[in-house]
């Protein structure tokens, strides 16, 4: 299984209220496969170029493939645990971040 992140832009994020209509999505998909303890998403610590990356953990998937498809989210590396913070989901999942 693989990460995947999806990007928003600030406008995204502060305007159109893109990542609480995220988090509420994913929340529901988290309890309704009874919280996962590598379920989670993450975000960047700081924007850069006005934009923000949001992390799906391996175990998001299946569960959370359409979410990632509907914002055309693509595959990538772990993030490094200096440079993101958790967002929702199990805290457990911190474990799977990269360590630089």
């Amino acid at each position: 299984m693989s990460w995947h992140k999806i990007l928003f832009s600030f406008k995204q994020i502060e305007k159109e209220r893109a990542l609480i209509e995220l988090e509420k999505k994913f929340e529901k998909i988290y309890i309704d496969f009874d919280g996962p303890s590598d379920m989670a998403l993450f975000s960047d610590n700081e924007y850069h170029d006005n934009k923000i990356n949001i992390y799906f953990t391996p175990g998001c998937s299946p569960a959370c493939d359409r979410l990632i498809a509907e914002h055309k989210g693509v595959e990538c590396e772990a993030p490094d645990v200096e440079h993101v913070t958790i967002v929702t989901g199990n805290d457990d999942s911190e474990d799977l971040l990269a360590s630089h």
